[in-house]
């Protein structure tokens, strides 16, 4: 999920050492998919090991797909199996989330945890009552956590919430756009982004959790996870309640 294009050869080192642990009568294949369509393999019957949203985990747009384990990330923001989002604006733009009302926000796309969820779930937290929602006056959608925080760089958006680990990238691939904005805050923790396989391996997830946590080991770098944790479904319960608190609201009219 943090395969940019000038990462692409560390999420390669990571499949490739991934791959080297699997079981060899798993086929696991010698290269990535990276289809136009993200979401594409999550539904594959033939996947062997993808990594989704939670949000698309919990609400079934990722289909049958079954848990696999969740990542460790060493970035500000995420660690421990759980990751939050940057709430950010421009350097020079004063105040707190409550001094936003009635401006634009940016959002990757209205399926994303980081990207609109956690942004509504922290707006309701600074909105009164029913009369003073929506809280802004217009919504972006950018299509990337990425194109979010360049359109707040550019002036073409107020805020946007941008994942932990896609905020780090930015500042190490973007230097001179990151240090146009700052954190305003960051929303709550959540289950971070799960490692999934197709039900055909639902009886191989300890062997491709065990390879995920070996690749993990030998190809630690800031798009790849340092370490792999198993999971259960009910740790993505808190997307779930999210989700639900969240359902109806929206971000502007």
């Amino acid at each position: 999920m943090y395969d940019w294009p000038e990462v692409q050869g560390r999420t390669d080192a990571f499949w490739a050492a991934v791959r080297a642990a699997l079981p060899a009568d798993l086929a696991a294949p010698e290269a990535l998919s990276r289809p136009d369509d993200l979401s594409a393999p999550w539904r594959d019957p033939g996947l062997v090991l993808g990594q989704t949203c939670g949000l698309p985990y919990v609400s079934g747009r990722a289909g049958e797909a079954v848990l696999v384990a969740r990542p460790d990330y060493d970035v500000p923001g995420a660690g421990d199996g759980t990751y939050r989002s940057a709430l950010i604006c421009r350097a020079d733009a004063p105040g707190e989330l409550g001094d936003f009302r009635g401006g634009i926000a940016a959002i990757n796309e209205p399926g994303s945890q980081s990207g609109h969820n956690a942004l509504l779930d922290a707006v309701m937290d600074v909105v009164l009552d029913a009369s003073e929602a929506p809280f802004f006056s217009r919504v972006v959608q950018t299509g990337a956590h990425r194109a979010s925080a360049q359109a707040v760089a550019a002036g073409e958006a107020d805020i946007a919430a941008i994942d932990a680990v896609a905020w780090a990238l930015f500042a190490e691939l973007e230097p001179a756009r990151h240090s146009q904005l700052r954190v305003l805050a960051w929303t709550r923790a959540m289950p971070a982004l799960p490692f999934i396989t197709a039900p055909r391996f639902a009886d191989r997830v300890g062997e491709l959790a065990a390879a995920l946590a070996a690749g993990a080991e030998q190809a630690g770098a800031l798009c790849n996870p340092v370490a792999v944790r198993p999971a259960v479904d009910a740790d993505y319960d808190p997307i779930r309640q999210m989700a639900a608190r969240v359902q109806g609201q929206r971000l502007a009219p």
